[in-house]
């Protein structure tokens, strides 16, 4: 019997939930402890970690499937969004109204019974009002509640949801909310009885040794047996987001027009020039609408000044030079304004380089952006003359496409 064949979007999942090249970290104990309270039960569970850290996909891979109903919180501006939107993941409609002697789904049936005894000829109207219904079913259904991005939720959302959580876990149901570490408790904060009803998992970065975990599961899978250099080299460029480095491997696959398990084993070696074109085109996806969004800065009447480049290559506005300064920084996620300053002193002509208000001025605006124009977390903040870049993909685009190679 003949090997079993894989398809490569099976094996390298970039954006999905991965099975085969699914990395459990062992050695942090993550399973077991969501595990744990999850089986203790009767609390809010925050799972926490950095952007695209694989918070998500632990999640779900410890519930299983068709076990949670899950809420995107980017796609939350209002409480009845939120409870519609969990209507919709339990594939229940929002509004329908049910006479006695009619049949409807299961979970319907089951709300409209529980919210009243339907007499013949009267009819029921289900709606989004009918909170603790919603909460019941998923409780007899021991279906969990999972926020995905809760700190995208309106800070007055956020209170409400935690509000109605507290007295839903106490009677058993399994409420896991998910968010970035910094933005975790600010609902929870503000709730003192939630004190001692809520637990935290903190999901650390991935180490190098734990993204090329990824590789060594994945290859053999397809017959490939990979350069280790190059397997190393993917995990150090990956900024610690297992995302990027699933696309990586998926990319060389693509390069050696491998879309499936070979029939025999063979050996890559791929050249330098390879890898840094594969780095260069994932950049280009992952990175440039938001860097854009930056380079462009608020809108403004006047033409900005054109500065010229010290090599004579051309000339960028403030926003532009500042970015292509940054991103001669490595770039580094947390640099202070004097190496931007030292930055710009070797990428400008003298005369064109800015003075520090204008440069913190445009930092400022870029860090308005990406607070207000730019979907989900912010991927850079300006405060106190220190600039934090958050986002690994906008660290990968930097460092790829816009540095000045050296």
């Amino acid at each position: 019997m003949g090997e079993r064949v894989t398809e490569v979007r099976d094996v390298f999942v970039a954006g999905g939930m991965p099975s085969i090249t699914y990395v459990d970290r062992a050695e942090l104990k993550l399973e077991g402890e969501l595990k744990s309270e999850i089986q203790e039960g009767y609390k809010i569970i925050c799972v926490t970690g950095p952007t695209k850290s694989g918070k998500t996909v632990l999640t779900r891979h410890v519930l299983g499937k068709n076990s949670s109903a899950v809420v995107n919180g980017g796609q939350v501006e209002s409480s009845p969004e939120f409870w519609n939107l969990l209507l919709q993941s339990l594939e229940l409609p929002d509004e329908e109204t049910i006479t006695s002697g009619e049949t409807s789904a299961a979970g319907l049936n089951w709300l409209v019974a529980a919210q009243a005894k339907v007499e013949a000829g009267d009819s029921q109207t289900f709606s989004n009002k009918n909170k603790s219904l919603i909460i019941n079913f998923m409780r007899e259904s021991d279906l969990a509640l999972v926020v995905d991005d809760f700190h995208y939720m309106p800070s007055t959302v956020q209170k409400e949801i935690v509000r109605c959580l507290k007295s839903e876990v106490f009677e058993g149901l399994t409420a896991i909310l998910i968010a970035v570490p910094h933005r975790a408790f600010d609902a929870i904060g503000v709730e003192r009885e939630m004190e001692g009803r809520f637990s935290h998992i903190e999901i650390p970065e991935w180490s190098e040794d734990d993204l090329s975990l990824i590789a060594q599961k994945g290859f053999p899978i397809l017959n490939m047996e990979v350069d280790y250099k190059a397997q190393r080299k993917f995990s150090s460029e990956s900024q610690g987001s297992p995302l990027l480095m699933q696309r990586f491997c998926n990319r060389l696959c693509n390069h050696y027009d491998i879309i499936s398990t070979q029939r025999e084993k063979r050996n890559f070696n791929p050249s330098d020039d390879t890898i840094e074109n594969i780095f260069s085109a994932v950049a280009q996806q992952f990175g440039l609408p938001t860097f854009e969004k930056l380079s462009r800065g608020p809108q403004s009447r006047s033409k900005r000044v054109d500065r010229a480049l010290a090599d004579g290559n051309g000339a960028l506005d403030i926003y532009q030079s500042v970015l292509r300064a940054v991103s001669n920084t490595g770039p580094k996620p947390k640099l202070n304004y004097n190496e931007i300053r030292d930055e710009l002193k070797s990428l400008l002509v003298e005369a064109n380089v800015p003075q520090k208000n204008e440069v913190t001025s445009a930092l400022g605006h870029m860090s308005g952006i990406a607070k207000d124009d730019i979907e989900g977390e912010p991927v850079l903040e300006w405060s106190e003359d220190f600039l934090y870049l958050t986002d690994p993909f906008l660290i990968f685009y930097m460092r790829w496409s816009q540095r000045t190679r050296k």
